[in-house]
């Protein structure tokens, strides 16, 4: 009668190599699919240029539709217009915003991928009993809920990647518009500049003369004191419009990404008709189909309501599926089918469903309001560009007036045919009033800006260049 090995013998060499054979497969699948790590630095010193010709003027990279059709030359200066696509091309701020939307492209790719499978295995090895073969079992499943949800989980990620891009269109927008916006109160509050120096040449060359003559007795006191008074009032307001001129300038470098101390050459634009009434009301009736703020939360509400889909599919019980290949210690070989179910008796998903229908009907308040504020933009812009240029209209017949009768004011004066207050009241009034002509006219430059912003439409400039 022959003798049976030992148990131990028939198990040890099978067992090994199936266990080593299962783990190398595992670790070959696992690591074929693996991606490598390279690290990324942190700059260590800031990237702002220090001269414009360093600025990026690569036109092919303007996205904003009202942009498109700008034009750079900076041969004879750069305008208000100019500054503002330059600005969208070298704002670090839209850079990283930018950069940020690929992680929506990757969130896209990610939702777009089939769920992994899922392999187990298992070798038993007998020590004591009847039975001495060796065990094993294979099992695969895959997760079918997350198969049955792919669909929606990629529609929702494409709608909140279009989201994330119309947003950085919409950032691309309002910076180009702040360009302007600080080019033109740079180049208002500079012409003011160029002004009040010559006023305060001529009030400090006869401020001077009258305290020479005052002490040499051929004027009295009030006659000096009043010759200083607007001397001082022009250089108050000298040193205020080098202060408005000088931040101007240095909030417009900070958006181009250039050194505070870096002077761009900046000219006023071509003067040209504004959009009429008729283009106004039809930009904003169309508006909603136009304007990257609103299609971004159209884009928004639209993934949303796939999550709501998505929230009550995901009610469906069965939760995965599988099948297995076994082999006993006793030698019988069976194969087998698994499912897993989710009984739906006091969760069934139903606080999720609750949950994204509530954000749904958020966003689409969110939507309303933001149309009902783009209307009240609209309308207040056209007020108060209404406004600026009637006040400067009026500011345009007065001034010159006040300002023909300064020169013979001061004959008057020196004769004595009018005293020291009435003199003064006039030369400060006659400031002041051409104070408020450069402030209103730079107002309804302002409120152009503004009304073009909410209407999504291209500089009214810009088409006289086409």
């Amino acid at each position: 009668m022959s003798r049976r090995p030992p148990v131990s013998d028939l198990r040890q060499r099978p067992a090994h190599a199936v266990a080593a054979a299962l783990l190398a497969i595992a670790a070959a699948a696992g690591l074929s699919g693996c991606a490598m790590y390279n690290s990324r630095p942190l700059p260590t010193a800031p990237a702002l240029a220090d001269n414009p010709q360093r600025l990026k003027a690569d036109l092919a990279r303007l996205r904003v539709g009202p942009l498109k059709t700008i034009r750079i030359d900076p041969s004879d200066g750069l305008t208000p217009t100019e500054v503002a696509v330059l600005a969208v091309l070298n704002n670090s701020d839209l850079e990283a915003k930018r950069r940020a939307t690929r992680v929506n492209e990757a969130q896209v790719f990610a939702a777009g991928l089939l769920p992994d499978p899922q392999i187990a295995a298992s070798v038993d090895n007998p020590i004591a009993g009847p039975d001495n073969q060796v065990a094993y079992s294979l099992a695969a499943s895959v997760d079918l809920a997350g198969l049955l949800q792919r669909t929606y989980t990629r529609r929702a990620a494409r709608f909140t990647a279009r989201e994330a891009d119309l947003n950085v269109l919409w950032a691309e927008w309002g910076v180009a518009q702040q360009a302007r916006q600080f080019a033109e109160t740079a180049l208002a509050a500079e012409a003011r500049v160029v002004f009040l120096r010559q006023v305060l040449a001529l009030a400090t060359d006869r401020s001077d003369r009258s305290e020479r003559a005052l002490q040499h007795r051929d004027v009295n006191l009030q006659t000096a004191a009043a010759d200083l008074a607007v001397k001082l009032d022009a250089q108050a307001q000298l040193a205020t419009a080098l202060h408005d001129a000088q931040k101007a300038r240095r909030d417009l470098n900070a958006l181009l990404n250039l050194r505070a101390e870096v002077m761009l050459p900046l000219v006023t634009a071509p003067v040209v008709a504004a959009y009429d009434d008729a283009a106004m009301r039809q930009a904003l009736a169309d508006l909603p189909q136009r304007r990257p703020d609103l299609l971004a939360l159209k884009a928004g509400y639209a993934a949303q309501d796939v999550n709501v889909r998505k929230a009550v599919l995901a009610q469906f019980p069965l939760n995965n599926i599988g099948a297995a290949y076994a082999k006993d210690t006793a030698g019988v070989v069976t194969d087998s089918l698994q499912a897993a179910f989710a009984l739906p008796i006091f969760n069934g998903g139903r606080g999720e469903v609750r949950t994204q229908k509530a954000t749904r009907e958020q966003l689409h308040a969110e939507y309303q309001a933001r149309l009902d504020q783009t209307d009240a933009e609209v309308r207040n812009a056209q007020a108060e560009l209404i406004a600026a240029r009637s006040q400067a209209a009026v500011l345009r017949q007065d001034v010159p007036r006040l300002e023909a009768l300064v020169k013979p004011a001061v004959a008057a004066y020196d004769r004595g045919d009018i005293d020291s207050q009435t003199y003064l009241t006039l030369s400060q009034t006659a400031l002041s009033r051409r104070a408020d002509l450069d402030d209103k006219e730079l107002a309804a430059r302002l409120a152009e800006i503004a009304l073009e912003t909410a209407l999504f439409l291209p500089p009214a400039d810009s088409r006289a260049a086409q």
